[in-house]
């Protein structure tokens, strides 16, 4: 039988960054309660008129603890001004996507 044996100097870094992870959402730094405000916040631009180009600037112009935030930020953005936000109010946006970030997501 044949063994594959890794030194310990490779295997301990790889598990020791391994990023948080919740269902499919790699999160990096980020907690689903992070995801969640993050949603409200959105949710709270779009209530208060700011165009989507606007918001999109803003998010922008932070600054990043991991590359994943971005990505995370960004697809929430999208569904906050998509059709998802229509029906959202400030509240229920950062429950449901805290939620949705709990429980992992299915694509």
């Amino acid at each position: 039988m044949l063994k594959l044996l890794l030194p310990l100097s490779f295997v301990i870094p790889l598990l020791t960054a391994t990023p948080a992870l919740a269902g499919n959402y790699p999160l990096g730094t980020m907690t689903c309660a992070d995801i969640g405000a993050a949603a409200s916040e959105f949710q709270d631009w779009r209530m208060s008129g700011v165009p989507r180009e606007e918001a999109e600037k803003r998010l922008d112009a932070r600054e990043f603890k991991d590359p994943v935030e971005k990505k995370n930020l960004s697809i929430i953005m999208g569904l906050v001004y998509g059709s998802y936000g229509r029906n959202w109010t400030v509240e229920s946006a950062g429950k449901v996507m805290k939620t949705d970030c709990e429980t992992g997501r299915s694509n």
